[in-house]
C-alpha cells in the first residue's frame, strides 16, 4: 500500500514584460508543477540503480495555490 507524503515546494518565477505578472506565473506554475507518468519512471528507474533507497513512486499530484509576489 502506497504512503502519501505531502512535500511543500516553493517555485521563484521571473517574469518580464508582463502585461498580468501574476496571472503569466501562475500559468508557468501550473505547467511546471506537472509531472508525467513516464517522469516518474524514469525518476524510479534512476533511484533503482543509483540509490541505496529502497522503494518507487507510484504518482505525483501538484496543487498551485496561486501567485503572490516575492520579496
Amino acid at each position: 500500500m502506497a504512503e502519501i507524503i505531502e512535500v511543500s515546494v516553493t517555485l521563484h518565477i521571473a517574469v518580464a514584460d508582463a502585461s498580468d505578472g501574476p496571472a503569466l506565473a501562475l500559468r508557468a506554475a501550473e505547467h511546471f508543477s506537472h509531472v508525467s507518468h513516464a517522469q516518474i519512471a524514469a525518476f524510479n528507474e534512476v533511484n533503482r540503480v543509483h540509490s541505496a533507497d529502497h522503494g518507487t513512486v507510484e504518482a505525483v499530484t501538484s496543487i498551485v495555490a496561486g501567485a503572490g509576489r516575492g520579496p
